[in-house]
């Protein structure tokens, strides 16, 4: 078994994944052996060789391919800097380590798992660095003609998570006629910090934003074809994708989108003020009163880490306004009709909140924080007397922070004359009821990566085979339409035509569409301060 110690864009990380030893029963990190077999896959970038494994069915998979320096050092919080072939062959069999972030990703997976009694200890966590700034590539190298493009966004609350979560291994999606990509970028205050003396702001965005001049660039080498990139995001991720759409970092590279269980950033603008204030109080925790920017970036990863719950309780990381990155909001542009013309996928789950309701929630507990008492009191009015507590709330829950302001951006890509699709992932895995629909239960089915441990029936084959022929046909000519599923209708405006994935997969009126009408006029107008 041969390794090798990149000095320039690598560190060892065929050792390191040895020493950790960290492969699990869901194949997280899905290692196809450090160093390669004859006859292993290569691709030319310049002057540099890139091996990567084969999987099956013909799929060549290339992992842990750098796309930007190492932002460590004296590029901590700095703009990535762009990956350059040096004629160093680059060994594409292993996946890198996962961004430098708290346990809240696989806290994410256990909290879930242990809610529907399934044994947490199945997930285990990858190795976590600052040098993380890589992706991973899944292609059919003989396809005939140059394949369409899908670079996948994780989401994690922009705290968590990793390019390479047992759902998002893309050999099957790679099957259907397309390259799949699958990008890491800095996470929590790593990559979202604001400070008065950066000389950028977000730069997780400019990290996803070089991860996209990258797959522009050298795609073509795989095999894909850079005119036809659709950008797919779930969660912070999707969040993440509408932020690119509308940045000038893209390029215009990013007009074909695929929204999973985002929406909250289409009605909140972002606080920078807070953001900066919290960066300085993050300043004078490490380094005290006396300290300075620079001294913050010479302190140690971890020790940084471990001050995060202190200074930054109760806040999110989102990208913050910036000429370079992101002049206008998201918010801003919808309200004055000035949104990119964009093609989207947009949807939620029928229960993003519900695995996060405590246990004893009330209404005023679960959102005494950002609404006020009559609004709490307006909402929970209507909605019908006889429904469980708990149901409430995650329907309300789910209304605030997903469902409507998604329907509200969907309208807004009609309205600007864009396209936009919209579904309702509604179905609840045998066993499940704890969680129903929950946040991200959609994945597996899109990605055709089902774990072992998710209980199955035959619905759930026939909803994987409808989600993955809508998502592939959308990634190849921008429409999901396909003979190969249920016909899908396109959203308008004052119609609201959508598709629902449960027992059966089907199109017909949103059932929401009034209910968020009137959801959104009593939290967009009576937010607290």
């Amino acid at each position: 078994m041969r390794c090798r110690d990149d000095l320039v864009f690598g560190s060892s990380r065929c050792v390191r994944a040895l020493l950790a030893g960290m492969l699990t029963v869901s194949g997280i990190l899905g290692l196809a052996g450090c160093g390669t077999e004859p006859g292993s896959p290569s691709v030319q970038l310049g002057n540099t060789v890139v091996t990567g494994v084969s999987e099956a069915n013909g799929i060549a998979a290339f992992l842990g391919l750098p796309f930007a320096a190492p932002p460590v050092g004296e590029l901590r919080w700095g703009k990535p800097q762009r990956w350059q072939p040096d004629g160093m062959p680059i060994d594409g069999t292993q996946f890198a380590p996962a961004c430098m972030q708290t346990s809240s990703g696989v806290d994410w997976y256990r909290g879930m798992m242990a809610r529907v009694g399934i044994d947490p200890n199945l997930m285990v966590a990858p190795e976590y660095s600052e040098d993380c700034l890589y992706l991973n590539v899944w292609t059919d190298l003989e396809a005939e003609a140059p394949l369409p493009v899908m670079i996948y966004i994780h989401g994690g609350s922009n705290t968590g998570g990793w390019s390479y979560e047992p759902n998002y291994h893309g050999e099957k999606l790679a099957q259907q006629g397309m390259i799949v990509v699958t990008v890491a970028y800095r996470l929590g205050v790593f990559g979202w910090l604001s400070h008065p003396d950066m000389h950028i702001k977000n730069p997780a965005l400019h990290d996803l934003a070089a991860s996209l001049a990258w797959v522009h660039e050298h795609i073509a080498a795989f095999g894909g074809d850079p005119s036809r990139i659709t950008i797919v995001g779930e969660s912070a991720g999707a969040d993440n994708a509408i932020h690119l759409a509308i940045s000038p970092l893209s390029q215009g590279r990013a007009t074909r989108l695929i929204h999973q269980s985002g929406g909250w950033s289409f009605d909140e603008d972002p606080d920078t003020a807070e953001a900066e204030r919290r960066g300085l109080v993050l300043q004078e925790l490490l380094v005290g009163e006396e300290g300075s920017f620079a001294a913050l970036k010479a302190i140690a990863a971890e020790e940084i880490l471990a001050a995060v719950p202190e200074v930054y309780g109760g806040f999110y990381f989102d990208p913050v306004v910036d000429p370079e990155s992101l002049p206008d909001t998201l918010p801003q542009l919808s309200e004055s009709g000035r949104l990119p013309v964009l093609e989207m996928i947009i949807g939620t789950n029928l229960n993003e909140a519900l695995m996060y309701v405590p246990e004893g929630a009330t209404p005023d507990s679960y959102f005494g924080g950002r609404l006020s008492q009559s609004t709490i009191e307006a909402i929970f009015a209507e909605l019908p007397s006889d429904m469980p507590l708990v149901d409430q709330i995650d329907r309300v829950g789910t209304g605030i922070e997903y469902l409507c302001p998604s329907l509200g951006l969907a309208s807004t890509v009609d309205e600007v004359g864009g396209r936009a699709w919209v579904y309702r992932f509604d179905r609840v895995r045998p066993g499940f009821d704890a969680i129903g629909a929950y946040h991200g239960a959609e994945l597996p089915y899109m990605f055709d990566q089902h774990d072992a441990w998710l209980p199955q029936e035959d619905t759930d084959q026939h909803i994987t085979r409808d989600m993955v022929a809508h998502w592939s046909a959308f990634v190849r000519a921008g429409d999901p339409s396909t003979e190969a599923a249920p016909a899908w209708p396109q959203w308008r405006t004052g119609v609201g035509q959508m598709l629902r994935y449960g027992d059966q997969t089907l199109a017909g009126a949103h059932p929401d569409a009034t209910y968020c009408d009137r959801l959104r006029d009593h939290y967009l107008s009576n937010t607290n301060s």
